[in-house]
């Protein structure tokens, strides 16, 4: 592969004085640069993962954006029977899915009568322990596996579906995660996988943005860039034969400020600031105060447009 050059300003006293400690060290400039930036990426990586855990060590902050989605939705979508549809199920196939969380999908499947093998699988033991505590009450008989979806623990041809919403550009290696999970996949078997836009919810987003600026840390792109409608049917047909996309359009839509604060919130362990809370109190109040105004100046409704993408994938 051929390499590329990248063109950096850097102020030239720092430069040279760089120069001179590489040749006085006997250092190769090419070789320690590279060095740096894997390290810094492998910094990063642990950071970023880190704060998925942190994110997800319960189901408390995933439950509160998903109540939200489900009570201030302009249109109301049925995103579990979406993706049953896509399935197409006989109520027999074997069904893996991956980031299950606290298990809602597939406990849904049994209980409407899906008799085929379930499997969840989770990277969160929190998540783990509440689906299979939620699945005893009820008697059903489902897997449930603490697990990396980048490392999974199945033969190759073993599952019909797959089934990953919503969780793709959490992985820090997309393509190879992908691949694994066509290898477990039985031939004539699929994925079905949902994520978002990266631009959805644009004044959510630019609220969460001001706040953090306002408090001294950095911005922060959208979670779902990595893997997002924009992206999404690419990246998949680089693994799969055949890759079928429909994307529906929505808004969430606010006439009060507590469901705005509280969505943001709910997405402060991932925000990569402190963990502390005098903290969160003063930004959870900045946001109270900013997001009641905003709706002051808009007519007291608030508008937030959001796109989610399905993706049925067949080998």
């Amino acid at each position: 592969m051929k390499g590329k050059s990248i063109h950096i300003r850097i102020n030239e006293t720092i430069l040279e004085k760089f120069e001179e400690a590489l040749i006085y060290e006997g250092i190769n400039k090419t070789e320690f640069l590279t060095h740096a930036i894997q390290n810094f990426c492998s910094k990063v990586e642990s950071e970023k993962m880190n704060d998925i855990k942190r994110q997800y060590g319960t189901s408390t902050h995933l439950q509160v954006r998903i109540d939200t989605h489900v009570k201030y939705e302009e249109k109301r979508i049925d995103l579990d029977e979406m993706v049953i549809n896509l399935l197409n199920l006989t109520n027999d196939e074997k069904i893996l899915d991956i980031g299950c969380a606290t298990g809602a999908f597939l406990t849904l499947l049994q209980t409407i009568g899906h008799k085929g093998q379930l499997t969840g699988l989770d990277q969160s033991p929190k998540m783990i322990e509440e689906a299979n505590k939620k699945s005893q009450q009820k008697n059903l008989n489902i897997e449930w596996i603490i697990g990396d979806a980048r490392k999974l623990p199945f033969s190759s041809n073993s599952y019909d579906w797959v089934v990953a919403r919503h969780m793709l550009y959490h992985v820090p290696d997309i393509q190879k995660t992908i691949e694994g999970f066509k290898r477990i996949i039985k031939p004539n078997g699929g994925l079905v996988t949902t994520t978002n836009s990266r631009n959805s919810l644009p004044r959510i987003m630019e609220l969460c943005n001001n706040m953090l600026v306002e408090f001294g840390f950095p911005e922060r792109i959208s979670s779902a860039a990595p893997f997002c409608i924009e992206n999404a049917k690419e990246i998949l047909s680089s693994t799969f034969d055949s890759v079928e996309e429909k994307v529906i359009s929505n808004s969430l839509v606010f006439e009060q400020a507590e469901p705005i604060v509280n969505y943001i919130t709910s997405m402060f362990p991932s925000l990569n600031i402190p963990d502390n809370t005098d903290l969160y109190t003063d930004m959870k109040n900045w946001l109270k105060i900013e997001a009641e105004n905003i709706l002051l100046r808009n007519g007291k409704v608030w508008r937030d447009p959001k796109d989610v993408g399905f993706y049925l994938c067949k080998k």
